[in-house]
């Protein structure tokens, strides 16, 4: 199944950040372009077009895609595995470029910002969770955390390991502080990805199926955490996911199917949540595509 890792190369390049001087507390603010608070949507996407290859094999993973999303939102994303999901998250992650269309984020078009200023919002602004975990090998738990926070906001020592800590141990994962990637489960590491995207204060968390390696137990950790982030700190938070048992803890589910949003998602099946018509709101105008979202009305199922 294609995932978010397949978009790495800008990522590679927000990495080379870290063998840089790390930012003092107000550094990383000031080396971001002025951003204008924003009085709608804090993200909004129009008319998105990206394609792959060419010629013959020219395939459109994005086709006119519009989409908007408000701070203090849990959004997901749902859809068959290639009908565009990671690609739309890339695209407005400030991860991939589109062919043709704009993101606009906190009031800037990020597509028209250069790579160090990309690279810049990015550390400043947003949390990424990736399928393939992307730790780095020599560090440990603890450690993946620290630089995160020492690095792109100049925390001491002492903060950083403290708050690393807490968002660990929110995870399960307090006995697992001294260790490496490789000595971790699966789970294990798909558990410090996460805790390393929520230890900052993003403005955005994009998720690609971030409970997809854990059991139900942890998954709802998981879930619980993000919700933190979104309703108690205000982030924009977009989760791509097959996991129907998140869509109860949403506020907004969109579905993509063929590289487009469609009309209607179904229900996800023995959640006890529903999507009665009048609930139904249309977001997009006329010439654009068609994109209705659906706002859970939960029922008591017993």
């Amino acid at each position: 199944m294609a995932h978010l890792s397949r978009f790495l190369s800008p990522l590679t390049r927000f990495r080379g950040l870290f063998s840089r001087k790390p930012a003092r507390a107000n550094d990383a603010r000031s080396a971001v372009p002025a951003i204008r608070k924003a009085t709608g949507p804090t993200l909004e996407a129009t008319g998105l077009l990206r394609s792959f290859g060419s010629g013959s094999e020219k395939t459109f993973a994005l086709q006119n895609v519009s989409i908007e999303l408000r701070s203090g939102e849990l959004n997901l994303l749902m859809g068959p595995s290639g009908s565009g999901k990671s690609t739309l998250l890339a695209v407005i992650s400030a991860l991939l470029r589109p062919d043709a269309g704009h993101v606009r984020a906190m009031g800037q078009d990020i597509w028209r910002m250069n790579e160090t200023e990309l690279e810049r919002f990015r550390l400043r602004h947003c949390s990424y969770i990736f399928q393939g975990y992307n730790l780095f090998p020599a560090l440990t738990a603890r450690q993946q955390l620290e630089v995160v926070l020492q690095w792109g906001e100049g925390a001491g020592r002492t903060e950083a390991r403290k708050r690393a800590d807490r968002v660990l141990g929110q995870l399960g994962l307090a006995n697992k502080a001294h260790l490496r990637p490789a000595s971790m489960s699966g789970g294990e590491k798909q558990r410090v990805a996460i805790a390393r995207a929520l230890v900052k204060n993003p403005s955005f968390v994009f998720a690609d199926e971030p409970t997809s390696a854990l059991d139900w137990d942890n998954g709802q950790q998981v879930i619980g955490l993000l919700n933190e982030i979104s309703r108690e700190r205000g982030a924009t938070v977009l989760v791509v996911t097959h996991d129907h048992r998140l869509v109860p803890f949403a506020d907004r589910v969109f579905e993509m199917s063929d590289g487009r949003l469609q009309l209607d998602a179904p229900a996800a099946p023995d959640t006890g949540v529903f999507y009665p018509d009048q609930t139904l709101i249309d977001i997009c105008p006329p010439h654009e595509p068609r994109l209705r979202l659906r706002e859970p009305v939960y029922v008591n199922t017993h």
